[in-house]
């Protein structure tokens, strides 16, 4: 996907991430609840952040081979760990914050209120979700705005939920527990989504650490490179992978036998055969192939 398209779509999710981010602060502060301000700040934050993936992309496109000979691909995992960091303090605040309210004797709100702005937020994240995952999931940067809205929806969804419970339990002898309802959901939420940042920054980090792509790429590469090496009668290979943003980084170094001379047109063509080979993968090959006589053991 083009970064010029990318950027369109950035745009729509800032445009619309500072739309419910108004409305769940301002909703949360007229209601007092912890937890529809909660919903409100983290959609504050998710624009800041996507604000930020915004000027990474437009860094990317501007061409320095001088000073990036290799690309700047290495600032999409760096942004998309940027973007989580940021997230994850917001669920670690949120948390202290529920926890404090909690064992302060909770917080009273009406559940009504909350159910109409929970109602709202949720229908209108999973539509957003189910947009941008029409639109570009397979885009690292479009896939974390993704992930941030299908986050939002469910977080909204789970809102919701606890809200509705608590309006029933207010018809009940238990309606004394009520007011533990909104600090109790944002502290189910916190626990439920660290995981989310946590393991998309694992994701990021490897790239950025430089090592090997997961199996589901590499198990791939190697299958094509394997099946390459058997039809030319190669003695061995060896192959190293990394993978940087939408760049896969491929080093083979193919082991000829002594008494064959490979032409260069002939590794060429195998250089082709490579990339053509592997154009299902949803990344763009960087592919170095190297041919020698000498053992890669």
């Amino acid at each position: 996907m083009n970064n010029s398209r990318v950027q369109k779509l950035i745009m729509i999710s800032i445009i619309g991430g500072l739309t419910f981010a108004v409305l769940g602060i301002v909703w949360g502060i007229l209601a007092d609840s912890q937890m529809i301000q909660f919903d409100g700040y983290y959609s504050f934050i998710s624009v800041l952040l996507s604000i930020l993936s915004m000027l990474a992309l437009r860094f990317i496109e501007k061409e320095d081979e001088e000073r990036f000979p290799f690309g700047k691909e290495s600032f999409i995992p760096l942004t998309i760990t940027i973007k989580y960091v940021g997230i994850l303090v917001l669920i670690l605040i949120s948390l202290v914050q529920a926890a404090s309210a909690l064992f302060s004797g909770g917080n009273e709100m009406s559940m009504t209120t909350g159910i109409a702005y929970a109602l709202i937020s949720t229908l209108g994240c999973f539509i957003a979700y189910f947009y941008f995952r029409s639109k570009g999931a397979r885009d690292e940067i479009v896939s974390a705005e993704m992930n941030q809205w299908r986050m939002d929806a469910l977080l909204s969804g789970g809102v919701l939920l606890g809200f509705v419970i608590g309006w029933i339990l207010s018809f009940t002898p238990l309606d004394r527990f009520v007011s533990y309802i909104d600090p109790l959901m944002v502290i189910i939420v916190a626990v439920y989504f660290i995981k989310v940042p946590l393991l998309e920054m694992y994701t990021a980090l490897r790239e950025l650490l430089e090592m090997a792509p997961r199996h589901q790429i590499s198990d791939v590469v190697e299958t094509e490179v394997a099946l390459l090496s058997r039809e030319h009668d190669f003695e061995d290979y060896a192959l190293r992978m990394q993978k940087m943003g939408p760049k896969l980084y491929i080093e083979v170094d193919f082991v000829v036998p002594l008494d064959t001379d490979i032409r260069i047109s002939v590794q060429d063509d195998i250089r082709r055969q490579l990339r053509t080979r592997l154009t299902d993968l949803p990344f763009e090959p960087w592919i170095a192939a190297i041919f020698t006589h000498e053992s890669q053991k």
